[in-house]
């Protein structure tokens, strides 16, 4: 009778509950619908879609969480299988009570055998890591909450976070059976609450997106309002009073919002990402309702190949989103003329020529002829990147290319790291760290350079050279030495480690022999009798000398000269900038820094200022060693450190990337973020471009440095003032992104043009304006 009563308890709390939660979601949504249709017709579809992916992220997350604590504390059962009961219970929670959810759960995860004391207790501590990884996340909305709290939280949020992660990381690492966690490990603590914190911060960026989608919120705000999210989001959760939250999570997001939006906006944004979040689940639960259903082979093989792999599929994961982000914004960039002829432009140029036949040429950027690229700098890898050009004919082709090498940089930090410390985690973490490292970002963002491609060439340099795959070391060798010429002193370091460490003598001598030579035939040779004089790059070292050879034996003979050369407040902050997101770790083991040797004295040693810091391509040949060395660091750190404490290295890896990020990265919320782009958009871009698409490639044009980039499919391209007079059309779009010296002086040429009598105004737009040379 009493097993009776029990099957008929599961059967009512089963659909039935299902469709009655179903009835209060629509009885919430559907008087709103009016408001939505009518809110909703200029809705950004891409950030909406980017908001409910991000939602859907969350749930996948929040099950394995669950998946998770089931297997380690009772039974093995799949993940599919345990998200799918996880999901359809959860969604019980939307009655009214806020219990149901648990009962539902309890009960289903009973008829699996595991028993409800088991099952409640697996909800407390599911409870509990929600609570701690929200907790943390809720830490960046503080200076959001400064408009309510500015005269307690000013003087005090240092203090208030570092107590908080401080209570945290001893709650996590206690040995003891410490509240809901009971006694579980410290690494099993934090991975648990790790994916709780990942799990939040996707679901604070699902808000973020979804209200983004509709009414325009700061980017610079995202950490804020993602923290302010997930906070209001924690007392919501925490109010028993009122189903699944409603009321509580809105009204304080609403309170919360009204101070950057009008109130109208903030009340229909919460109530409006809410509804999305719902959707979200229903998608969820659809998908893992499949999932769970399913018997293809391929699904099944795919599945199991996750299961085995996890760490490699996190990897995928991220760096995904990296090339995701970073091709997105990279695009935006060159669409709103951040690009130029400088140095996006030549590039393009030089590829589209070899694609025409002209190989390797470009026009003089310090004048009007045609020359030879290798005037400026042995960057032969440009050729390559023809074939690809010929396909997909657009400047947009290179920069998508360098996002994707520069990101596949971090499966060779992975590999290596695996390799060195026999740890997934800690290899997971310095992928994730390359991902997120300052100096690779700007590199990426900064236009195209072949030497951005360098970094992941030089990491697979190392890595086959490690694993003593010659092949494809000389392959990867290569890739990197024609990306710039001083790399070729690089690789000859490289056969310097085969000739000493590996004891391939003739190999290793070979090779140190043959690119110590092409190094110096192209500084000393080739790129002179191009150029018609010595190096360009020769007069950053006039204090050292005019050649390659003076530069070197003063360098060598005068050591208190570079010291003193190198000890300068700029550059001692340039090699805080590319060593302290590491925390240093590189100094440990600072052996294969001589492998970034010849670019650091390169840049340190050089009067031009750019060349000392991190806001240009210059680092990407010293980011592959910085990385190596710290993981051989860490390798040293691990061998002294007991194994139950082995946790503090991620930890704080992890904390000094994330800080480095901060400081110096280009991502939304950083102090230096780079998002000119999206917050400074130019209102006529397209029609701008579509213009500059029209004028014929067999005219020579003199433009702006800002719409060089744009008009690199000609053989003849000048930047003004140079060529004013010889060119066919001449281009006027004095911008922001231009030098206000700049702009001064094009405004200048632009009120001379228009009474020059050789040529008659052809397009003006506001500041945009086309002047075509009068047919004789």
């Amino acid at each position: 009778m009493q097993n009776r009563l029990i099957s008929i308890l599961k059967y009512v709390l089963g659909w039935p509950f299902s469709i009655l939660a179903f009835f209060f979601i629509l009885k919430l949504i559907i008087p709103k619908i009016p408001e939505f249709t009518t809110s909703l017709r200029n809705v950004n579809i891409t950030l909406l879609s980017l908001g409910v992916l991000s939602f859907l992220l969350f749930y996948f997350i929040r099950s394995y969480i669950w998946h998770r604590l089931v297997k380690l504390y009772s039974k093995d059962i799949s993940y599919k299988h345990s998200a799918y009961f996880w999901a359809i219970s959860e969604f019980k929670r939307y009655i009214p009570g806020n219990v149901w959810g648990f009962v539902g759960r309890t009960l289903k995860f009973s008829d699996m055998g595991i028993e409800k004391k088991t099952v409640g207790r697996l909800i407390l501590i599911e409870a509990g890591i929600f609570v701690i990884g929200a907790t943390i996340i809720s830490l960046l909305s503080l200076p959001f909450l400064g408009f309510y709290f500015w005269h307690l939280l000013g003087t005090y949020q240092t203090a208030l976070v570092l107590l908080i992660l401080s209570l945290a990381i001893f709650y996590v690492v206690s040995k003891k059976p410490i509240g809901v966690f009971m006694n579980f490990a410290p690494d099993i603590k934090m991975s648990l609450v790790f994916l709780s914190v990942v799990a939040l911060l996707f679901f604070g960026l699902g808000y973020y997106f979804v209200i983004a989608s509709f009414v325009l919120l700061p980017i610079h705000l995202i950490p804020q309002l993602v923290g302010f999210f997930v906070l209001s989001t924690l007392l919501g959760v925490l109010s028993f009073l009122t189903p699944a939250g409603f009321g509580v999570r809105e009204g304080l997001m609403i309170a919360g919002l009204s101070k950057i939006i009008s109130l109208s906006q903030s009340a229909f944004g919460a109530l409006f990402a809410r509804v999305m979040l719902i959707v979200s689940e229903l998608v969820f639960i659809l998908f893992s309702y499949f999932w769970h259903k399913t018997r293809n082979t391929k699904l099944l093989s795919i599945e199991k190949w996750i299961a085995h792999n996890k760490y490699e599929t996190v990897l995928i994961g991220i760096t995904l989103i990296y090339i995701a982000y970073f091709t997105w914004i990279s695009f935006l960039r060159y669409d709103h003329f951040y690009t130029g002829r400088f140095d996006l432009g030549n590039m393009a140029q030089t590829v589209w020529n070899t694609t025409q036949g002209r190989i390797f040429q470009f026009s003089n950027p310090d004048g009007t002829e045609i020359i030879s690229r290798l005037a400026f700098h042995a960057d032969f890898l440009l050729i390559l990147l023809a074939p690809f050009y010929a396909l997909f004919p657009t400047p947009k082709t290179l920069l998508f290319i360098q996002t994707v090498v520069v990101a596949l940089g971090s499966f060779f930090i992975y590999e290596i790291a695996k390799d060195k410390l026999k740890n997934k985690n800690l290899s997971l973490v310095f992928a994730f760290a390359y991902l997120i490292n300052p100096s690779v970002q700007r590199a990426n963002l900064y236009d195209f350079h072949p030497v951005t491609l360098a970094t992941t060439f030089l990491l697979g340099t190392y890595y086959f050279y490690s694993k003593k795959r010659y092949a494809l070391f000389l392959i990867f060798a290569l890739l990197a030495a024609i990306s710039k010429e001083q790399i070729w002193l690089i690789i000859a370091l490289f056969g310097g480690l085969l000739f000493f460490k590996q004891k391939k003598r003739v190999f290793g001598g070979l090779i140190f022999v043959a690119s110590f030579a092409i190094f110096y035939y192209l500084i000393s040779v080739a790129i002179p009798n191009a150029l018609g004089s010595s190096h360009f790059a020769m007069s950053y070292y006039s204090n050292f000398g005019d050649s390659p050879v003076s530069i070197a034996k003063s360098i060598f003979l005068s050591p208190q000269k570079v010291i003193e050369t190198i000890y300068q407040e700029d550059k001692i902050n340039y090699l805080i900038q590319i060593f302290s997101p590491l925390g240093y770790l590189s100094f440990i083991y600072p052996f294969f820094l001589i492998l970034a040797g010849p670019d650091l004295a390169i840049n340190l040693l050089s009067n031009n200022a750019q060349l000392h810091q991190i806001y240009y391509q210059y680092t990407a040949a010293i980011t592959p060693f910085i990385f190596i060395s710290a993981i051989f660091g860490t390798g040293i750190l691990a061998g002294y450190i007991n194994k139950r404490y082995l946790l503090i290295l991620p930890v704080f890896i992890l904390t000094t990337s994330l800080i480095g990020a901060y400081r110096y990265g280009v991502l939304p919320g950083s102090k230096g973020a780079n998002l000119d782009m999206i917050t400074k958009q130019v209102p006529d871009h397209k029609f701008i471009d579509e213009t500059l698409s029209d004028i014929p490639s067999n005219l020579s044009v003199a433009s702006s440095n800002n719409v060089g980039s744009h008009l690199t499919h000609r053989r003849s391209l000048y930047t003004l003032p140079l060529g004013i007079d010889k060119a066919d059309v001449v281009v006027f779009f004095p911008t922001a992104t231009e030098q206000p010296q700049s702009i001064a002086e094009q405004k200048k040429q632009l009120n001379k043009m228009r009474t020059d009598s050789r040529y008659e105004i052809d397009v003006e737009k506001g500041s945009f304006a086309i002047f075509r040379k009068k047919k004789i």
